[in-house]
């Protein structure tokens, strides 16, 4: 989806090559990396909440079963995350009619407008880093996390439609997927381990 809404951009912009095509990208990334800082100041707000609500530590040991549930995910075990893209389908399915007044994208304000709905797109990838954020439990460190996030995606989606056909090559090789998945793993076994070497600590 990533690839196909880049191509658009380009294909309704080719009368303008060059820099004004450059710049409905960039501003379309602009509105996509916003509004995932949007949800992330949500996602902490609400992990607040919960926080002063409730002793355990309960998000964080949600933050590390979801980032075991990226790694099986990237590494084909198990794609149990796509029953959340499935959910987030159905918000989607509400929002994305909203597209076709920003389409085809002829001004600076469109490709703002059009990235900024792109971030409702479901992706698993985006759940799990907004399960992060919701476990931090402040706004501003949330929303921040999720602005890293947005730019640390920039490459691939930025080069997505150019590059899309070597780009999969490489994310399918076997040593990155395997390698990523492993690091998440180690990741989310750590970050759920800490809550329960904390607890036992603190109750001796």
């Amino acid at each position: 989806m990533c690839g196909g809404i880049i191509s658009t951009l380009s294909v309704s912009s080719q009368t303008n090559k060059d820099a004004r095509n450059w710049q409905y990208i960039l501003l379309y990334q602009f509105g996509r990396i916003l509004s995932y800082s949007l949800f992330g100041g949500v996602a902490g707000w609400l992990g607040l909440q919960l926080n002063l609500s409730v002793s355990f530590p309960f998000l964080k040991l949600l933050s590390g079963l979801l980032l075991i549930l990226m790694a099986l995910y990237i590494s084909n075990l198990w794609r149990g995350l796509t029953y959340l893209e499935h959910a987030g389908k159905l918000i989607w399915n509400q929002i994305s009619p909203l597209a076709k007044y920003v389409l085809p994208v002829t001004s600076r304000s469109k490709a703002f407008i059009l990235g900024s709905l792109w971030g409702w797109l479901p992706c698993g990838l985006v759940y799990t880093a907004l399960g992060y954020a919701l476990s931090l439990g402040d706004s501003v460190s949330a929303a921040t996390f999720m602005f890293i996030f947005g730019v640390g995606t920039l490459p691939a989606t930025i080069f997505a439609g150019a590059a899309s056909v070597s780009l999969k090559i490489f994310l399918n090789r076997a040593w990155f997927r395997y390698g990523g998945a492993m690091l998440l793993f180690l990741m989310g076994i750590y970050t759920i381990y800490t809550i329960f070497f904390t607890a036992s600590t603190h109750h001796h």
